[in-house]
């Protein structure tokens, strides 16, 4: 009796996560910046979008680059997700 050895292979479908990483780090810049320009005050808005959108989804895409073995991806986003 002969046994078989089948081997699994499991592939990495999933989208690129630098553009979520990329757009939570540009928009936060943007609308700092707006406020530094004196366009608005610095309200809940920009709060929330700069700890959701732009801390948060950067965190997000980190862990996204670590899944996907890209090292300088896991650096960038998550200490920028977290200095945020």
């Amino acid at each position: 009796m002969q046994r078989e050895i089948q081997e699994l292979v499991i592939r990495d479908t999933t989208a690129n996560p630098a553009p979520l990483g990329l757009m939570g780090f540009g928009m936060t810049t943007v609308l700092l910046n707006l406020h530094n320009a004196r366009f608005f005050v610095l309200g809940t808005m920009v709060l929330a979008v700069g700890i959701f959108y732009g801390g948060l989804a950067q965190i997000i895409a980190g862990i996204m680059e670590w899944k996907k073995k890209n090292t300088f991806g896991t650096t960038a986003f998550t200490s920028m997700g977290f200095s945020g």
